[in-house]
């Protein structure tokens, strides 16, 4: 099930076409304000078969679709993609909040909005004891490399999962958009997140 809203179609479109080639099942549904501002819409008639398609303009009532009810009932072994603007983003989380664990899968093009709680200092532990101080206005990444430690990184807006590391125990501020429920226990994204008091990780 691939569900994209508006320039959300960009990674959706490559999936899509991948399954395509692969012959494996599909559901694509694309939700713009109108077929006239729709992205990519002739290069979605033109690559994608048209059985696997599903448009929803909100300017033509009867394409229209509700997301609720889409992602309502899970058939056996399904998994949703999605991908969009911030709204649409939190429209579909929301939908599939019933979902089991690993079966709902999305890239956002903007990091996650935060409570607008000022960062608190926190310590950082490594192996053998070291500790790395992280201030209110560092990033655990930014401290973690000043210390020397060599992490790769990407977006550095919690997004990508590119710095992700292993966590040994803490109290983490998790404000990723990457990890899930089960991993945040274990993982943690150093880019965003931050924790209250020590931090000890697997680096």
């Amino acid at each position: 099930m691939l569900l994209a809203g508006g320039i959300g179609i960009t990674p959706i479109l490559a999936m899509a076409r991948a399954l395509t080639r692969q012959a494996k099942p599909f559901e694509l549904h694309y939700f713009t304000r109108g077929r006239a501002l729709t992205p990519l819409l002739e290069v979605i008639e033109d690559d994608l078969p048209g059985d696997n398609v599903r448009f929803h303009f909100d300017d033509e009532p009867a394409t229209r679709q509700d997301i609720a009810a889409l992602l309502a009932n899970r058939s056996a072994e399904a998994q949703v993609y999605y991908c969009g603007p911030p709204g649409f983003m939190a429209v579909v989380g929301r939908a599939a909040e019933h979902w089991p664990e690993g079966t709902v899968h999305f890239e956002t093009f903007q990091p996650p909005e935060f409570d607008g709680a000022p960062p608190e200092p926190f310590v950082i532990e490594l192996g053998e004891g070291r500790m790395v101080e992280v201030s209110a206005q560092t990033t655990a990444l930014e401290a973690l490399r000043a210390a020397g430690v060599p992490l790769l990184a990407s977006c550095e807006n919690g997004v990508c999962g590119s710095c992700e590391c292993g966590m040994f125990s803490g109290q983490p501020i998790h404000r990723d958009s990457v990890l899930s429920k089960e991993a945040r226990g274990h993982r943690f994204i150093p880019c965003v997140s931050r924790a209250t008091g020590v931090l000890k990780l697997d680096l």
